[in-house]
């Protein structure tokens, strides 16, 4: 599994200002390389590279390395798009890879510059996974510190087959609440949110009303508090989805998950407060985060219809409808809270949905062995 490790560096002034240069130069150099790519009508890295290589070489200060990793990044933005011609910001990341960037002793990188290698230090939270490096590293800038953002490659342990699940249900007013009474409440992270909804208002009132000496120390401060509440949202969720993984892994069990892709265009409620908070909410995240430590921690993370999970008796099955928080079933007399219901469910459903991916994957594996082929190695049983 292929993550990222967030490697922090700490040159000196002089060392800053040669990295600003070098990224000032190869991106300048990809917006030359980009534009002959759009004239031309060339994608194709390898002829891309023919076209632009020796007449940057002989004009550019680059190094041979440093304009082949330039000529990549324009091919992998035109992989995306070829119907725009790409500009890239003058200070925006660039790919560095075993030659020209060696990992030294001591928390030192060296790395390729303008003015030749340079040896910079840096401090990263995790050195024990400098063994697991694999792949390129993109360098940083960002609020006036420089990154390595390193390509590492993580050995996922092997899931185990499990016929329990936890059941997790994602919302608004708690973040998520599991099925063994666990709650992860968001009256923090509401109560933050809406600070720096104050704080962003106060800063938007002056730029519009203040002298221009204001104005600028304004956009200032907005610039330097840009993102934080992103942050804060993602540390809160990288925090929840292992808690939970861990629970599940101790206790033996998957986790099952609704698929609320769609929930934003689905809601009927339409009042501005509402959608605010809706816009805010970072379920999609919270699910990423739960798939890939799933698979990092072999612990089995499935996806559930949430369609009726609200409305149906853990009991009987038989459809009805929550009120007042509470559900109470017309068939059988079954009474609990909704979300505990509703969590249930979703648990039954994980549990459904891991046995029939289990059905399916040996279906396929004995059609093939009957029919004298090689079992394919992607189907085989995942727990």
């Amino acid at each position: 599994m292929k993550l990222t490790l967030k490697i922090k560096l700490l040159p000196t002034n002089d060392q800053a200002a040669l990295l600003l240069q070098t990224m000032r130069v190869a991106n300048a150099a990809c917006d030359i390389i980009a534009e002959t790519a759009w004239q031309e009508k060339i994608f194709n890295k390898i002829k891309l590279h023919h076209q632009v290589y020796h007449p940057l070489r002989s004009t550019c200060k680059l190094s041979s390395q440093m304009l082949i990793r330039s000529i990549a990044k324009v091919c992998d933005a035109y992989a995306l798009d070829k119907k725009t011609k790409r500009k890239f910001k003058p200070l925006g990341a660039i790919a560095y890879d075993a030659r020209i960037m060696t990992y030294k002793p001591n928390n030192v990188v060296s790395l390729w510059c303008l003015g030749g290698r340079q040896k910079i230090n840096f401090v990263c939270h995790k050195p024990e996974h400098f063994a697991l490096i694999k792949g390129e590293a993109d360098l940083v800038y960002k609020k006036g510190k420089f990154f390595l953002c390193q390509t590492i490659e993580v050995p996922p342990e092997e899931t185990k087959g499990v016929d329990d699940f936890i059941g997790c249900d994602f919302g608004i007013t708690d973040i998520v609440v599991t099925s063994d009474s666990v709650k992860h409440p968001a009256d923090g992270l509401n109560t933050y949110r809406e600070h720096r909804q104050k704080v962003r208002s106060s800063i938007r009132a002056k730029t519009d009303t203040s002298k221009r000496s204001t104005k600028r120390n304004c956009r200032k401060l907005s610039k330097r508090l840009q993102g934080k509440e992103r942050t804060h949202a993602s540390i809160m969720n990288h925090t929840i989805a292992k808690a939970i993984i861990l629970t599940a892994k101790q206790s033996g069990k998957g986790v099952a998950i609704e698929d609320l892709t769609n929930i934003r265009f689905t809601s009927k409620r339409r009042n501005k407060k509402f959608r605010t908070k809706l816009g805010r909410w970072s379920f999609g995240q919270l699910r990423l985060f739960l798939e890939y430590k799933g698979l990092l921690y072999g612990v089995p993370v499935v996806v559930v219809d949430p369609r009726y999970t609200s409305q149906t008796c853990n009991v009987c099955k038989h459809i009805g409808k929550p009120a007042n928080k509470h559900f109470k079933c017309s068939n059988c007399g079954s009474y609990m809270d909704a979300d505990a219901n509703a969590l249930i469910n979703i648990a039954t459903l994980g549990g459904a949905v891991n046995r029939a991916r289990k059905s399916n994957a040996m279906s396929c594996t004995i059609a093939h062995m009957a029919s004298g082929l090689k079992p394919n190695p992607s189907l085989r049983v995942v727990g």
